[in-house]
């Protein structure tokens, strides 16, 4: 070959590279800081649109995974930009290495879609588009249950979330955040066919085929609306009061004493303060165990307590792990109510956090040497089991979780199912570690799916934003500005029944990724796919 002819060959390739990196960014803000499902929507069928052109000119699997790696760079370095607010303003780490180290876990990310994407065209010639789309949705989906679990998972930005408000939110009740990504996928990829190739494609078969293409992915996409999770839940036990209270204290300053305990004492005037016969509190909103809290304010505490007002406090706790041996501290979340029959006021009802942070709660084997660079304090947290019963209030079953934890939703799951399931479900969160970002947005997004999902409402208690009330259909109803100290008072309804999603957890969605990869794998012809 010549060399002007390599050059001929590799000019496309870099423009479609380009043009995957300028989607990904535009899929990025999606999410945050500009959340939108149509957005989210546009920048796929941007991407599946470049890849079509791509293999138009013969590109390989391996380049269609260049492509999808590039896009993915981009949606992962921007998406989760707000890392390097934590490694560097928050905890000093050197900005070189903050940086690079936001860009590595980025390209990590982005293995798993460049991975779906050379399975996804591996083997395809002249493919149709619903072979072409199920191929794509069947892998794609399988990398994002992958990036969710391998090394405790990390599902943050599943492209299921940036579809919250749209269309196919309607499946998060059926099939939950997964099941909506992947029939975003294929949404976006049927869209994409009328994108002509080239100049030379645009004809009559041509047109024919984009246009039934366009047809049955509106069809698809308009289908959800007609499921809510009202349809398998419905209204249990009394309203109940409740207040939500956000500190906004500074992340640089929480563990400092001084500033801890005068957080204490502002927490505790707004439970005082309130008749709610539940506030929340946010998570760490005490920096240190309860029994090394001053006596006074336990007193109070006990006091307001016994006139019948229940607190929730986020606080580590020493606790005694199961066969481990000594006690270990736990990212804990303690109940105070008032006391029933035989049961001190002072002994709380307690919530261990099971699903830890790595390089926040545990560090990873070979990590200690990064986790050293940082002047925050980290470090080995006991876990909670992964059977908790979640708290009796009002006439309510509160299941709590904290911060990072809503982001997995086949195991919020496990506090619903049963006869003393929740019917309410309390996220006590500190995302004050990533500063004025769309770290907080995004969580916001996280926490609805989680409603939409179990059919639940969801209470929001933080430090630094987004405070809310989300009911059972994912509405947010009451929010907090972020960034500022406040209180908000709500009512919650809680809820019964059980979701298909809290049925089946995440199985129903593993099946059909593997159905759609493995159908279309059985099958050469071309064109449309039944």
């Amino acid at each position: 070959m010549r060399a002007t002819d390599r050059v001929r060959l590799e000019r496309p390739r870099f423009a479609h590279v380009l043009g995957a990196f300028a989607a990904g960014a535009l899929h990025a803000g999606g999410f945050g800081p500009w959340p939108h499902w149509l957005l989210a929507l546009s920048a796929l069928i941007l991407l599946f649109a470049i890849m079509r052109r791509a293999a138009a000119q013969g590109a390989s699997p391996g380049t269609q995974a260049l492509i999808a790696g590039a896009f993915s760079m981009a949606w992962f370095g921007f998406g989760l930009s707000w890392l390097y607010v934590s490694m560097h303003d928050v905890g000093g780490m050197p900005a070189p290495m903050a940086a690079a180290a936001v860009v590595l876990f980025a390209a990590y990310l982005s293995l798993y879609p460049a991975a779906a994407s050379w399975l996804a065209w591996r083997g395809l010639h002249a493919p149709g588009p619903w072979r072409l789309a199920l191929r794509l949705a069947g892998a794609w989906t399988l990398a994002e249950l992958a990036r969710g679990w391998v090394m405790t998972g990390f599902p943050w930005l599943a492209i299921g979330y940036g579809q919250i408000d749209g269309p196919l939110e309607g499946l998060a009740p059926l099939v939950g955040v997964y099941g909506i990504g992947a029939l975003t996928v294929v949404v976006s990829a049927l869209i994409a066919w009328a994108v002509p190739c080239s100049r030379d494609t645009v004809h009559a078969v041509d047109l024919r085929s984009a246009s039934r293409a366009v047809v049955a992915a509106v069809v698809l996409a308009c289908l959800p609306l007609t499921s809510s999770p009202a349809q398998w839940t419905h209204a249990a036990g009394p309203t109940m009061s409740v207040r939500l209270l956000q500190g906004n204290v500074p992340q640089a300053l929480k563990f400092d004493p001084d500033r801890a305990q005068r957080a204490m004492q502002e927490y505790l005037a707004g439970f005082e303060a309130g008749n709610a016969m539940l506030t929340i509190l946010p998570e760490t909103a005490w920096t240190v165990p309860w029994n090394y809290t001053p006596e006074g304010l336990v007193r109070r505490v006990e006091t307001h307590v016994a006139s019948g007002h229940a607190v929730a406090i986020g606080m580590p706790l020493l606790r005694t792990q199961p066969g481990s041996g000594p006690p270990r501290p736990t990212n804990s979340v303690a109940l105070f109510a008032p006391a029933k029959a035989g049961t001190p006021a002072s002994e709380p009802a307690v919530y261990d956090k099971r699903h830890l942070v790595p390089f926040g709660e545990f560090v990873p084997w070979g990590f200690r040497w990064f986790v050293q660079m940082m002047h925050i304090p980290l470090g080995d947290f006991g876990r909670g089991t992964d059977t908790q019963r979640p708290f009796s209030v009002g006439g309510q079953r509160v299941a709590f979780n904290i911060c990072y934890e809503d982001l997995f939703g086949e195991e919020i799951i496990d506090a619903v199912r049963g006869a003393a399931g929740a019917t309410i479900l309390a996220n006590v969160s500190n995302i004050g570690w990533f500063g004025r970002s769309h770290a907080l947005p995004q969580h916001l997004q996280i926490s609805r799916m989680r409603a939409l999902e179990t059919g639940r409402p969801m209470l929001r208690a933080t430090n630094t934003g987004m405070t809310a009330l989300i009911d059972a259909q994912g509405r947010v109803v009451a929010v907090l500005p972020a960034h500022q100290a406040g209180l908000l008072d709500v009512q919650v309804q809680g809820t019964e029944g059980l979701t298909p999603y809290v049925r089946t957890g995440n199985l129903s969605v593993l099946l059909m990724a593997l159905a759609a990869l493995l159908g279309t794998a059985a099958t050469r012809r071309r064109g449309l796919m039944i």
